[in-house]
């Protein structure tokens, strides 16, 4: 059986799309919505929990909201304190498809943003 097709995404995310051009040439992308608010039956802490994993991780779109929530429930359990190594577990299982460990995100290179004019980086060579 043949090697799934990586997305015109990930390969321009890790480079493989600058590296192989004519593979990714006729790759069209599927419309990404994003993630959105928040579900009606979360209870408040894990509506703060959304917002925080919307914050912190920006990329996750709407087919992501099933498992952002499933999170939100595990996060909002250890806010308040009714943590055990099961639920820090679960919570890093959860985390991991969501690109938010350390090892998630390494063969991913977001374009990094245009810097900003700062009046005062000439004083910043001193």
């Amino acid at each position: 059986m043949p090697a799934r097709k990586k997305p015109l995404t990930l390969a321009q995310l890790d480079g493989s799309a600058a590296k192989d051009p004519q593979r990714y040439r006729d790759r069209a992308e599927p419309k990404v919505v994003p993630l959105g608010a928040a579900p009606s039956h979360l209870t408040a802490q894990e509506r703060t929990a959304w917002a925080e994993f919307s914050q912190e991780a920006p990329w996750l779109a709407e087919s992501d909201r099933a498992l952002v929530a499933s999170a939100c429930a595990l996060r909002a359990q250890i806010q308040a304190g009714e943590f055990n190594a099961a639920l820090i577990r679960e919570l890093r299982m959860h985390l991991t498809p969501m690109g938010m460990t350390p090892t998630s995100r390494q063969g991913l290179h977001a374009p990094e943003e245009p810097e900003t004019d700062d009046p005062w980086a000439q004083f910043d060579a001193c």
